[in-house]
């Protein structure tokens, strides 16, 4: 059995929607393509605003099931769930613990709180008998509908993904750029979608890790039922 936490994601986007009269055919899988990428940089310094990357991508959909708004958080079915996070249930119905992983032999193979587990598998909370302890847990991967990776380019040419929770130690554990964007549909999800969204990604430390090496992204979008759109990268840039 499986518990969830409900934790919402924090970046932030806005978008814009264009069609037709004429209804469109498109598959219900997802389709994007690139349209731009821009960095907006803000000052320095310990008052400076978040410098932004914003990308702008195009999309279709068939069936236009597009989107998630903040308050969902929660299992729609038992194949699709919207939470962030699963926790699980021991058999006498208390969360599983790192005590339990330490004299249990039954969990002894979970791992231990080091990284990057201590970021992506332990989390050290107050249960609701306001007691702390550090809980197990596993992220689901359908919280978020829109991925996006960073790929870093190597001197022979090659590109190597940066791992935002290796790169942070705990407790300050670095966050994917992974997020939510709203609802595109107006009323009900059935009729086919296409238009731009124009996704901002806000960080202090872009120019600290990212200023003298090339980028580029690699974005996957997912509609409510789940479906993965193709997957499409950006054109090299520097920020």
């Amino acid at each position: 059995m499986r518990l969830k936490q409900n934790l919402i994601g924090f970046l932030f986007i806005s978008l814009g929607l264009g069609g037709c009269f004429t209804p469109p055919e498109f598959p219900v899988q997802p389709q994007i393509e690139f349209e731009s990428i821009v960095f907006k940089e803000y000052g320095s310094g310990f008052d400076a605003e978040a410098d932004s990357l914003i990308l702008t991508i195009a999309f279709s959909d068939g069936d236009g099931d597009l989107g998630l708004a903040p308050s969902e958080l929660e299992c729609v079915s038992e194949s699709i769930c919207y939470n962030n996070k699963f926790f699980f249930l021991k058999p006498d119905g208390t969360i599983l613990t790192y005590k339990d992983k330490r004299t249990n032999s039954a969990y002894s193979t979970l791992p231990a709180f080091v990284k990057p587990y201590n970021c992506i598998n332990w989390e050290v909370s107050t249960d609701n008998t306001g007691k702390v302890d550090t809980f197990y847990f596993e992220l689901n991967p359908d919280h978020y509908n829109i991925e996006v990776d960073f790929l870093v380019k190597n001197p022979d040419g090659t590109f190597t993904e940066f791992d935002w929770t290796e790169e942070f130690n705990y407790p300050n554990c670095g966050t994917s750029f992974d997020g939510r964007f709203p609802i595109l549909y107006k009323e009900e999800p059935g009729t086919p979608l296409e238009g731009s969204l124009r996704y901002s990604m806000g960080s202090i430390g872009f120019k600290a890790l990212f200023s003298v090496k090339t980028l580029k992204l690699r974005v996957q979008i997912k509609d409510r039922a789940l479906n993965k759109s193709n997957e499409i990268f950006t054109p090299e840039f520097t920020l």
